[in-house]
């Protein structure tokens, strides 16, 4: 025991000899670099470390305090100009030295790139030392009453599959994963997505247990102007959480860190759905991120590392040519630099401080550098091996935090979906999905709204709400189409006829597919489709979004949603045409007559009784993408007609509608396969099928925790 304190105290004394030394080295640099900085003698170095040294500790905790808001309001660059002040008023004492506005700003993140290179070179886990600051802080916090019993840690990996989880354990990079797993106190397994394989479904599931007519990344309400809803959009995530939050998410006693949704947490900390106003990025939650001045200085230099690992990336994809790759700026080397560095490592102070103080049941964090490289420079490119080898080492903090912590946590580790891999639709095929669904479509689609009164279509064509359900309660088990001869369709025919006659069934393109057709499937396989212009695109009402390898088609001269026979009576290029690119798999489109619809090129797949005409459109897309796509179809705010990429299970590829060659949103590969982490002594949970069900696992096991 004497012996180990001795070996502590011996490395601490080394440790800051080191750090001394480099600093001293530091200033020599910054006054031989820096025009506005004069060292003086050369023992003002050394006066200079100390000096500094102690001013940090006098004045730092006092400018912490008065100008958090400031320092957060900033983004932290308020520490850095903190940092300065200090480093002048230091200087004032020291006689000899002279420092202009450059000079002062330049030797404190001089001194901060040396002490962070010799961290790193001689692999000492500054860390260590951090976390006696937050030790001491979270002692501060701590309420009276002592919680006898566990609370849950709950660690997202953004974006990481169960299968390159797997790889990136095979190459030594997780060990601390590895540990979980070979020690046999956690069990892995996989879980399954929902059809919308992205963050906004999988959170909204996970930490709110609904996530119901969240259709895509991003998706148009028809009604309400054609508004493009973005899940992770700031203003948008507000309005989806308040729609499926019911006050009972994971999160009600915890703390909610860098998530999209809150899970109903009274601290959510750098949530997006919370962040919709300037004074909601404050929290004081963050304070553990500026305990001591060099703190944010070392996160700003590792912040500007790997801004030179990006562009070092970005070069050797260019030299090698490695396919497929993006065209990556410098302003998604700060994204990148951003969501990998400065939210990993604020993360994991927020994090800490929390379980050292153990005032909270439950706590959500993500990581989501992995998911963010892999969208750019591919799923398992040799980049993001190194991002996965950091998000490990921050379990192993959070471990030690835990150990530390006078209350017993439970460590659970978690994905919210994989990534597929694959060129893009546009890589492969020189246009954008949008383009392509332009040239399947006339010119200008005014000429509809002019000719005839398009608001007022779908209610011309259609049977009220009541009649729709009384007809296909009367459908056989195979319905008939708008090609059949069946009597019951032809009694619906028959009383629109009556309301529109001209408008559709005296329609001469109408009468003539129904003349060359005996059914969907002879029509989806024999339509011979003829390309137009896109000229006049900016004049066409129609938007295509992409959400990885998800396509979303809206006609938007309609306020509700176009059915198959819509479609067809309107643009018959378009069904046969998309379905019949090499670049897509299959699309869903919902029928008056045999509700939801899946077609591919030789088969259609009728969702509303599980028939399948033709060849299977779904097979290798999973055993439950059926059930995937007919709750899928029932949602709000579906496209008129929704696309999914061809998935390649020999190459294991997709092709997104975004320009992401790592990508995840619909069905096909590892997107739909991420994983959970979770103590080995709670019950096995079964198979795990769609967000909701890790909700309501995690639920149960919190309770059990709290009981």
């Amino acid at each position: 025991m004497i012996k180990n304190r001795l070996i502590s105290s011996l490395r601490t004394i080394i440790t800051t000899l080191i750090y001394v030394i480099a600093n001293i080295a530091a200033v020599y640099v910054a006054d031989y670099i820096s025009a506005d900085f004069t060292i003086g003698p050369w023992y003002n170095a050394v006066l200079i470390v100390i000096v500094v040294a102690i001013a940090n500790s006098l004045l730092w905790p006092i400018f912490r305090r008065f100008l958090m808001k400031i320092i957060i309001f900033t983004f932290g660059i308020g520490s850095l100009l903190i940092n300065s002040i200090i480093f002048y008023i230091s200087s004032l004492f020291i006689p000899g030295v002279s420092a202009g506005i450059y000079g002062v700003l330049q030797v404190p993140i001089v001194m901060a790139i040396f002490t962070t290179l010799v961290t790193n070179i001689t692999n000492t886990n500054y860390y260590d030392r951090y976390i006696k600051s937050i030790f001491k802080y979270a002692v501060k916090q701590k309420t009276e009453y002592k919680k006898g019993y566990p609370g849950l840690i709950m660690i997202e990996i953004d974006g990481l599959s169960i299968n390159t989880l797997k790889k990136a354990i095979d190459k030594g990079t997780m060990p601390n994963i590895e540990r979980l797993i070979g020690e046999k106190t956690h069990t892995l397994k996989k879980w399954e997505t929902d059809l919308s394989s992205q963050t906004g479904a999988s959170q909204a599931g996970i930490l709110h247990g609904n996530n119901r007519d969240i259709v895509a990344y991003r998706w148009v309400e028809k009604e309400n102007d054609n508004k493009i809803v973005v899940s992770g959009k700031l203003s948008d995530a507000t309005q989806i959480e308040n729609k499926i939050s019911n006050g009972k998410g994971l999160l009600v006693n915890g703390i909610s860190i860098a998530n999209m949704f809150s899970g109903d947490s009274a601290i959510p900390t750098l949530t997006s759905s919370k962040l919709n106003s300037l004074e909601n990025i404050y929290s004081k939650t963050l304070n553990a991120v500026f305990l001591d001045a060099y703190n944010f200085q070392r996160l700003f230099i590792l912040f500007l590392w790997d801004i030179i690992l990006e562009l070092k990336s970005q070069l050797i994809h260019d030299v090698k040519n490695i396919q497929p790759r993006l065209r990556r700026t410098i302003v998604y080397a700060a994204v990148r630099a951003g969501a990998n560095v400065a939210l990993r490592e604020i993360t994991t102070d927020v994090l800490t401080s929390e379980i050292l103080t153990g005032n909270i049941d439950t706590a959500y964090a993500t990581f989501m550098g992995y998911d963010e490289i892999a969208h750019h420079s591919g799923v398992e490119d040799s980049d993001v091996w190194g991002t996965l080898k950091k998000i490990d080492q921050q379990l192993s903090k959070l471990k030690s935090a835990i150990e530390m912590s006078d209350r017993d946590y439970k460590l659970v580790i978690l994905s919210d979906h994989g990534q597929s891999k694959g060129a893009t639709f546009k890589q492969r095929y020189g246009m954008t999905l949008g383009n392509y669904v332009r040239s399947l479509l006339p010119n200008d689609l005014k000429m509809f709204k002019t000719e005839y009164n398009i608001d007022h279509f779908r209610d011309a064509i259609i049977p009220e709400n009541k009649q729709i359900r009384n007809f296909k309660e009367r459908m056989g088990d195979i319905r008939g189409d708008l090609f059949g001869d069946m009597e019951s369709l032809q009694n619906m025919r028959e009383e629109v006829e009556k309301r529109k006659p001209a408008l559709i069934f005296e329609n001469e393109q109408y009468l003539n597919i129904r003349k060359k057709y005996n059914n969907s499937l002879d029509y989806i396989k024999g339509h011979e489709t003829s390309q137009q212009s896109t000229k006049k695109v900016k004049d066409s009402e129609l938007i295509v979004l992409g959400s990885g390898n998800l396509g979303l088609i809206y006609l938007t001269q309609w306020k509700q949603r176009l059915n198959y026979e819509e479609i067809v009576m309107l643009f018959p290029n378009l069904i046969p045409g998309l379905v019949k690119h090499s670049g897509i798999g299959f699309l869903l489109v919902n029928s008056i007559a045999n509700g939801g619809m899946v077609i591919g090129e030789n088969g259609i797949y009728y969702l509303d009784n599980d028939k399948i005409i033709g060849e299977n459109p779904l097979e290798g897309f999973g055993k439950n993408a059926a059930m995937h796509l007919k709750r899928q179809n029932s949602f709000n705010n579906m496209p008129d007609i929704l696309v999914n990429s061809f998935y390649d299970s020999e190459k294991d590829e997709v092709c997104a509608f975004e320009e992401l060659i790592g990508s995840h949103g619909g069905l096909g590969g590892n997107q739909s396969k991420p994983f959970i982490l979770y103590p080995s002594e709670w019950e096995n949970p079964g198979e795990l099928i769609g967000s909701e069900s890790i909700y309501h696992f995690l639920k149960d096991e919190i309770s059990n925790l709290n009981s």
